[in-house]
């Protein structure tokens, strides 16, 4: 949220048959892009309140790993053996 704004921003939504709601304007203007389609939101409750998290997707996690072709076997009997082991 940006600083120079009102730190409570109210909106409402309907639940619909399904129990979906669709996040209102006003709250996703007031987050600042902060939330993104794909990005995951968590529902909390604690203490008798109702809050709402953001969970961002990371990607490229393992941008940098080496890839991994397993152990290397005698013959493909071997590799079999290993695995119905």
């Amino acid at each position: 949220m940006s600083s120079d704004s009102d730190p409570r921003v109210e909106a409402e939504s309907t639940i619909n048959d399904s129990y979906g709601t669709t996040i209102p304007a006003p709250i996703r203007h007031a987050l600042d892009d902060a939330l993104e389609p794909g990005d995951t939101v968590r529902w909390v409750i604690s203490d008798g309140e109702l809050s709402l998290e953001i969970v961002h997707e990371e990607y490229g996690a393992f941008e940098d790993a080496d890839p991994f072709d397993g152990p290397a076997w005698e013959s493909e009997a071997a590799a079999e053996s290993a695995w119905s082991e």
